[in-house]
C-alpha cells in the first residue's frame, strides 16, 4: 500500500498513486471475474524518483501489486487468471531498471519495451490477446502527445484508460505563440474551438474549465467512451491545479468504482495538503507546537464542502434528467447519468433517489415494501400535479 512517508517533496504523486491503487485494486479484481486474461500497459513507465527498491511507490509497481493480489485471490477461488504487463520506457537508464522486474514477479508476464510509446502501439496491440481486458496508463513526463496517433489504442474493445493531462504546463503553453508549441497543442487537443474560448476567459478557473472540457471531449470522441471523468490534482502547498487525471470507460461498473476511488483520493489530497501547509508554516516561523495545535483544533478541509456541493448538484441533475410520467425510464439507466456528471458515489445517488421519492419529487411505481434504496429494475419518472 502507498505511504505518504515515501513521497516527501512529491506529495502530488502520492495523491495520484492513491487514486491509481484504489482504482486498479478494485477494477482488476472485478474484471478478472469475467476475463481470463488482464493486461496492464504503462506507456511512460519510468521509474522516476522511486524511494523503494520494490518500486511500490511507482505507477507500474502499484499496478504489479494489484495484478499479483487479484491473481492470488482468484486462484484461491479456483480460477486461474493470466496477468500481463507491458512497461514502455525510452530512457536507457530507466529501462535497465524495468528489465530487473520479471524475475521479481514470476507470477506475472512482464514485458519491458524500450522505445517511443507512440511507435510501439502497433506492437502492443498485436501482443494483447483479443479476449483480454486491458488497462492503459498514459502518464507522460511532458505534455506533447499526438492524441490522434494513439486512437488505435483508445478504441480497443474491453479496455479503459487513465491519462495524466499536465494542466499547469498546458495552460502556460496555450499563451505562447511559438509555432512549435502551437502545433504541439493542436496535436494534443485536435478538436473544438477551445482556443477561441481561451481568448474570452477572464479567470484561471475559466481557463481550467475550457482546457479540461476540450480534452475530455477529444478523449470521448477518439476513444468512443461512454464516460470520461476528470480528477484535479492540486499543488501540495498552493491552491492551484497541477494536473488533471482523466478516466475513460465504456462500463457503468467502471464508472461506479472510479467515483469511489476518486472520492478517497480527494480526501487523501485534502489531508496531505493541510499537513504540508502546516509543515511549511512551522519551518518559516519555528513555532511548530503552536501551529500544529491550531491545525488539530481546526484542520483545513477543502474537500468536504466540495463533495457536499457535488451531492446537491447531483440531486438537481437527477430531477432534471428524470422523465415525465408518459415516458418513464429504468433506474439502472438514470443513476449512471448522474454519476457521470458529478463527483459522488453510487450510494450517494441511491440515497438521493430515496429522498426524492420520500419527498414526492420522483415516483417509483414498482418500489417494493421495505426497500431503502432504489433497485436497478425500478421504473422512475418525475412527479406531476396528477400524482399528488
Amino acid at each position: 500500500m502507498v505511504s505518504i512517508e515515501d513521497y516527501k517533496g512529491r506529495e502530488q504523486s502520492y495523491v495520484k498513486h492513491v487514486l491509481l491503487e484504489e482504482y486498479l485494486e478494485a477494477l482488476v479484481h472485478k474484471t478478472a471475474s469475467s476475463y481470463s486474461h488482464i493486461v496492464y500497459t504503462d506507456g511512460f513507465a519510468g521509474p522516476w524518483q522511486s524511494a523503494k527498491e520494490d518500486f511500490n511507490d511507482t505507477s507500474f509497481g502499484i499496478a504489479l501489486g494489484a495484478l499479483r493480489r487479484a491473481k492470488a485471490s482468484w486462484k484461491k477461488a479456483g480460477r486461474d487468471v493470466t496477468m500481463s504487463a507491458f512497461l514502455v520506457e525510452r530512457n536507457p537508464a530507466a529501462f535497465k531498471q524495468l528489465e530487473t522486474l520479471p524475475p521479481k514477479f514470476p507470477d506475472i508476464r512482464i514485458k519491458p519495451l524500450k522505445g517511443d510509446f507512440i511507435e510501439l502501439i502497433p506492437t502492443i496491440l498485436k501482443d494483447i490477446p483479443k479476449d483480454a481486458f486491458a488497462f492503459f496508463l498514459l502518464d507522460p513526463k511532458g505534455w506533447r502527445i499526438p492524441l490522434q496517433k494513439i486512437e488505435p489504442l483508445l478504441v480497443r474493445d474491453n479496455s479503459e484508460v487513465v491519462f495524466n493531462f499536465m494542466l499547469e504546463f498546458i495552460n502556460r503553453a496555450a499563451s505562447i505563440n511559438d509555432p512549435i508549441v502551437v502545433a504541439g497543442l493542436d496535436e494534443l487537443l485536435p478538436f473544438g474551438d477551445w482556443r477561441d474560448k481561451l481568448l474570452e476567459a477572464q479567470t484561471s478557473d475559466e481557463r481550467k474549465v475550457i482546457l479540461t472540457k476540450a480534452f475530455s471531449d477529444c478523449l470521448f470522441k477518439l476513444g468512443h467512451y461512454k464516460y470520461v471523468c476528470e480528477t484535479t490534482i492540486l499543488r501540495p502547498s498552493r491552491d492551484r491545479p497541477l494536473y488533471s487525471l482523466f478516466y475513460g470507460t465504456r462500463h457503468d461498473t467502471g464508472l461506479e468504482v472510479f467515483r469511489d476511488c476518486q472520492v478517497k483520493a480527494l480526501e487523501a489530497q485534502s489531508k496531505t495538503r493541510a499537513a504540508t501547509k502546516v509543515h511549511l508554516t512551522e519551518n518559516k516561523t519555528g513555532q511548530s507546537e503552536l501551529f500544529r495545535s491550531l491545525h488539530e483544533m481546526s484542520p483545513e478541509d477543502d474537500v468536504t464542502p466540495f463533495l457536499a456541493a457535488e451531492r446537491q448538484r447531483a440531486r438537481e441533475t437527477m430531477i432534471a434528467l428524470a422523465p415525465a410520467r408518459a415516458s418513464p425510464m429504468l433506474y439502472k439507466d438514470l443513476w449512471p447519468l448522474v454519476l457521470s456528471r458529478h463527483v459522488v458515489r453510487k450510494p450517494d445517488v441511491n440515497k438521493i433517489g430515496a429522498d426524492l421519492k420520500k419527498e414526492g419529487t420522483l415516483v417509483f411505481p414498482n418500489w417494493e415494501t421495505g426497500k431503502r434504496v432504489p433497485h436497478p429494475g425500478y421504473t422512475v419518472y418525475r412527479a406531476s400535479a396528477a400524482d399528488e
